[in-house]
Order: C-alpha cells, then sequence, then structure tokens
C-alpha cells in the first residue's frame, strides 16, 4: 500500500486524507498547530471572523454542517466542524500534531520523498511514497518591511496574530487597520466597537457584496449557483456561456451587472462615504470578491471610520507617515494585507520548478506540477467553495495515483498552465493570488476535474437546481464509488506505481 504524506490538517489536508484512504491508500498528515483547522484554528483567528459562505454551500459533500449552526458560521464554528469531520472519519489516528515539516527531500528514480520534521524540540524523519501539499494558500502572513518600524511605541500585529486578548488590548487606543479585504472589514468593525475612530488605509476601493442585497435577498440566490458564475465570461465558452457573452446575450449580462452594482452603490451609501470603486463591478470576476462586514459601511458614511488612501511609507514612535501626506498617530497597527504562498520545505532546485520568477505557481489545474513527478497540490485552487473544489482535487490526485487520470503530454500541460497565466493576469494584474485562485469560476474548474477523471459534469436532471439554485455540495457525494464503478479496483503495490507512461518525461537533478 502507498503511503501518502500530507502537509496541514485544514481543510484540503482533511479532506484529502479522508480522500485517498477511500481509494486504498495510507496517509500521514503533519500539523504544526495542536488542532486541526488550518486558518480557523484558534490561534489564528481574528475576532468576529465568519465564512464568507453561506453555511450549506461551504460544507464537505458528505458531511453538511449542523442545521443549528447560523448562516454565515464563525471562525469557531467552523474549527469545531473540521474537528468532527476528522473524528467522524477516522483522520485523527493519522495526524502528527505539533509538527513542523523542515524539509522535504526528492529520492532518485520516483522512490517517494524523505520527510524532516520538528517536534517539540524533537528532529525525526519519515520516508513517503508520494507528497500532497495543503498548507493553504493563507500559510504565510504578508506584511511589508516598512522603514522605522523599530522606533514606532506601540504593536504591530498581521490579521492572523490579532486576537480577542489583543482587542480587548486597544479599548479606547488609536488603532490603524491597514488593507481593504474582508479581513480588514472584519477588524475595523470589531475595533469600532471598543475605540472611537479606527483608521483604515487602503491602496483602492473594491467592491464588496452585501448578504442580503436590498436588505431581504440573500446574495447566495444571485451568484453562488452556475447562473451567476455564467454572468462573467471565462476563457473557454462552452454552451449558453457563448450565448450570454456573444452579441445578443451580452446586453442582457451587462444589464443585470451594471443593475446590481447600482444596487449595491446605493445599499452600502458607496459615494456618500467615498468608496464607490473606480472599477466596474464586473472586476468582483477576480480573487478580490469579498462580502461586506457588519457595520463597515455604515460607519464609513457617518465619518466614524476614518478612511486613508494610500500606503504607510515609514513609521514614527506615535504613528504611521501615509503616501498621501497625511500623518497617522496609533498605539497599534494591524496589517490586513493578505499572504503571499511559499514551498519553503521544498530544496531551491525543486522549488524553482513549481514557482516562477513572477512569484506564479506553474501548477496544472492548480494541482500538479509537470516537472516534479511524486508531488501534488490540493488547496490550492481556492474557490468560493473550497471544501468542495479542494474534495474534487483529492479524488483528481487519487485518480493520478491510479493512473486513471486523463491528463494531456508535460509538453500539453506546460502549454495550458502559460496560456492560463497569461489570462488570470491579463484579467486580475493585481489580484492574481499567485495564480492560485480560481474565483468565481468556481463550477468552470469543477467542470475541467470532473472531465479530466471521466465524469458527468452535470449532476442533477434539475435544471432549476442545478442552475439557478445555490450549489449543494451533496450532488457530489460518493464519487469514490462513481469512480470504482467506472473504473474497476486497482493494485497499487509500491512506488514504481508512481511512475505512469506520461511521466517518463520527468527528471530530478
Amino acid at each position: 500500500m502507498l503511503k501518502i504524506g500530507i502537509i496541514g490538517a485544514g481543510i484540503s489536508g482533511l479532506v484529502t486524507a479522508k480522500t485517498l484512504k477511500e481509494h486504498g491508500f495510507e496517509v500521514v498528515i503533519f500539523e504544526k498547530e495542536t488542532e486541526v483547522g488550518g486558518v480557523w484554528a484558534a490561534s489564528r483567528r481574528y475576532p468576529g471572523i465568519t465564512t464568507q459562505n453561506t453555511r450549506d454551500t461551504y460544507t464537505f459533500s458528505d458531511f453538511p454542517m449542523p442545521k443549528h449552526y447560523p448562516e454565515w458560521p464563525s471562525g469557531e464554528q467552523v474549527q469545531a466542524y473540521l474537528s468532527n469531520y476528522a473524528e467522524h472519519f477516522g483522520l485523527v489516528p493519522s495526524i502528527r500534531f505539533g509538527t513542523q515539516v523542515l524539509n522535504a527531500e526528492h529520492l532518485s528514480n520516483g522512490q517517494g520523498w524523505r520527510v524532516f520534521t520538528e517536534s517539540g524540540g524533537k528532529l525525526s524523519e519519515e520516508r513517503v511514497d508520494f507528497l500532497t501539499v495543503c498548507n493553504g494558500i493563507f500559510s504565510q502572513p504578508n506584511i511589508r518591511s516598512v522603514p522605522g518600524r523599530e522606533l514606532f511605541e506601540g504593536k504591530v500585529f498581521h490579521s492572523t496574530e490579532f486576537h480577542d486578548e489583543h482587542l480587548e488590548g486597544v479599548r479606547g487606543k488609536r488603532v490603524v487597520v491597514v488593507g481593504f479585504a474582508k479581513s480588514a472589514h472584519d477588524i475595523l468593525s470589531q475595533v469600532g466597537n471598543v475605540t472611537e475612530r479606527p483608521v483604515c488605509v487602503f491602496r483602492e476601493a473594491k467592491w464588496k457584496m452585501p448578504r442580503f442585497i436590498g436588505g431581504k435577498l440573500n446574495f447566495k440566490y444571485l451568484l453562488l449557483h452556475r447562473f451567476g458564475e455564467s454572468l462573467f465570461p471565462y476563457r473557454h465558452l462552452l454552451g449558453i456561456h457563448k450565448f450570454l457573452h456573444g452579441p445578443l446575450g451580452r446586453p442582457v449580462t451587462n444589464l443585470i451587472t451594471k443593475g446590481l452594482g447600482a444596487a449595491i452603490a446605493a445599499q452600502l451609501k458607496l459615494r456618500k462615504s467615498g468608496l464607490h470603486p473606480e472599477k466596474p463591478i464586473e472586476s468582483i470576476a477576480s480573487c478580490s470578491i469579498g462580502l461586506t462586514s457588519d457595520n463597515f459601511y455604515e460607519r464609513a458614511a457617518a465619518g466614524k471610520i476614518q478612511l486613508e488612501q494610500g500606503e504607510i511609507t515609514s513609521f514614527a514612535p506615535n504613528g504611521v507617515q501615509l503616501s498621501n501626506g497625511n500623518f497617522v498617530e496609533a498605539d497599534a497597527v494591524v496589517f490586513a494585507t493578505g499572504f503571499r504562498q511559499t514551498v519553503s520545505f521544498l530544496d531551491p532546485h525543486i522549488s524553482e520548478r513549481i514557482v516562477n520568477k513572477e512569484g506564479l505557481f506553474q501548477l496544472y489545474r492548480n494541482i500538479l506540477s509537470p516537472d516534479v513527478p511524486g508531488l501534488a497540490f490540493v488547496g490550492y485552487n481556492s474557490s468560493l467553495f473550497n471544501p468542495f473544489t479542494s474534495e474534487l482535487a483529492a479524488h483528481w490526485v487519487a485518480q493520478h495515483l491510479k493512473g486513471q487520470l486523463n491528463l494531456p503530454s508535460i509538453t500539453d500541460m506546460k502549454r495550458e498552465i502559460k496560456t492560463h497565466l497569461e489570462w488570470l493576469l491579463e484579467r486580475a494584474p493585481r489580484n492574481h493570488a499567485s495564480g492560485l485562485c480560481v474565483i468565481p469560476f468556481s463550477f468552470h474548474h469543477a467542470d475541467e476535474l470532473m472531465r479530466d477523471m471521466g465524469l458527468r459534469t452535470r449532476r442533477s436532471w434539475n435544471v432549476v437546481k442545478e442552475w439557478l439554485l445555490p450549489f449543494d455540495p451533496a450532488l457530489y457525494r460518493g464519487l469514490s464509488a462513481e469512480l470504482l464503478a467506472k473504473y474497476g479496483p486497482v493494485k497499487i503495490a509500491g512506488p514504481k506505481a508512481l511512475v505512469l507512461e506520461k511521466e517518463e518525461a520527468f527528471e530530478i537533478a
């Protein structure tokens, strides 16, 4: 039985372990935290964090969230859900908690990997036949270097370091939050409850989606289904998408999106606050899409949040200097400035084959490196439905391991990666997320993975359910059995089963 090493016990790591076990593989999970959850773990949750998705769309196909959870579960509830998932499917014995992966050494001749770890000050190593990286695309906090930081007498946090005790610690103090993503808005909303007028420093105002359009219609009925995604043109236009973005359909889609933008602008009072984005509403078709946060836009319109467009250029003992010429006094600065993705545990001669000089990951379907055998990534296809797309990617990896996946040649995979990244950079030059985001084209991405596995992309004969109702992950329940019925069992004897015909061109120096 092949032994698969999995780095990370967040959403992608847990579903990969569960799925690969279903397909007949042995798994071992290396998790640096003391609990499952990844970005939802207690050590990384900022106050007031909730999902952006509604409860029933942010689940695995065969393990729905509890019905007593609210429509947008809290971070603590999501972590509890993932913990219950690990218990229910017997994954806990396979998890090495408190174990940091220091280095993963690729062995020659397709003999797998040697994984070096540290736990409680003790160094260990373990050999695995295949390595799956599931550390998530939110693993390395991104705080750019700013001159004078050592002079600042206050405290500096990244959003993942700002917890409940820190919120209480800034009560009545001067707080600056940097960024315009959901995490920045969430933290500003929480800080606004304990201090008089927090400051938001941002480079660009972006569109945010209210949870309820017009205060009544849940946004899931507008965007979290196939038709909602179809309002934005993908690089491959098939079927109805050709009509929607052709000469006859395009005026209709334009009317819908412009009407949505006008409704959002009026509801959130974007012009009154000065936060109306310069770009059209169609710009949400990038990795920058996000929900509104409680009270943020209301307070911004009322002047209860100080808005400063620009960047921090330097720190001073009592505050920060901004690129717009203003100086802002501060006792604490929170950088809600996202993450940068690295694979520091891989040797440089391997990582340079995975990430190019521009920091873009070279992964076919956001999963497989054409240049490094025995290695896959799950969760690097960030979508509107992360549990589901990670689950689908895990099945895709299993089929790859069993030699039952419809893969093109190495040359064609590289050509597809190049074409996709060029399109991504043209569409979202500043929001490409290192090439690891498929938002808002979650269904298009899922369909590509399903076609690679030879499975039906349409899961229901009910057109309304499939196209117009919010996404239901349960439509994809039972894929392991479906794949077994289609291809039959495969005996996987050992590492040499990984050397597939199409991988003969692989070489590792």
